[in-house]
């Protein structure tokens, strides 16, 4: 190795610790932020504490969120989906231990896209939706071996407003373009988020293997086909 590539790469070692740094300092300072979540009828309770610098609220612009909720709202017979006026879902995202289930666990059932592709695992890659089966709303979203966990806002006390963000993604397939649209997504600030929520992949309120599963992506093209 010439003695330029050292002193670069040594730059770039030095700069990259500076940056962890000044991270870690910037969290240890950030505020701890609570708030409550409540499914529409109230069976279903619980709370959300993270840092704010740990907490990133986004609205997602896509389809398939779009489809779900109307998968969900479609099961109680409902019209009224959790869709902005531009075709957007509000979530908070946090780490999965900061989501406690204080009441009603039992209403807790879980949506995927589409069912198992064969194979002997139970699991998949498709993210895993948790809905309020008693009053048919989305709460949250997550994926099994990833430690954050996207909580719907519609569910949240007003104090959900004082996590980081809002940022937007997907601004794409919005139904129309906003008046006044959130900035981009930071995609190194959510990668380090989704890295440092890594260690806390099993944590929070979420059984994966529930037997009852609704698959939402599967349905929805059907009726699409007319089938």
């Amino acid at each position: 190795m010439s003695e330029r590539t050292k002193t670069i790469a040594g730059v770039v070692a030095a700069s990259a610790g500076i940056a962890l740094i000044l991270r870690a300092v910037k969290r240890r300072l950030s505020p701890d932020i609570c708030c409550k979540l409540s499914c529409k009828c109230g069976k279903v309770e619980g709370t959300i504490c993270a840092k704010k610098e740990d907490s990133i609220r986004i609205y997602c612009y896509c389809e398939d969120c779009r489809r779900y909720a109307r998968y969900i709202a479609g099961l109680g017979n409902k019209e009224d989906a959790t869709i902005g006026e531009y075709g957007d879902s509000r979530v908070v995202q946090v780490c999965k231990s900061a989501v406690t289930i204080t009441k009603g666990r039992e209403y807790l059932k879980l949506a995927r896209k589409a069912p198992p592709d064969g194979t002997n695992s139970t699991r998949q890659i498709y993210m895993h939706r948790f809905y309020a089966s008693c009053c048919y709303v989305p709460l949250l979203n997550t994926v099994d071996f990833l430690g954050f966990v996207g909580a719907f806002t519609d569910f949240l006390d007003e104090n959900h407003k004082k996590y980081a963000g809002p940022v937007c993604m997907f601004s794409e397939e919005a139904l129309k373009d906003p008046k006044d649209r959130e900035s981009n997504i930071f995609v190194p600030d959510f990668l380090w988020k989704l890295i440092r929520y890594l260690p806390y992949r099993n944590s929070g309120p979420f059984d994966y293997d529930i037997l009852d599963v609704v698959y939402w992506g599967v349905v929805d093209d059907r009726m699409k086909k007319g089938q």
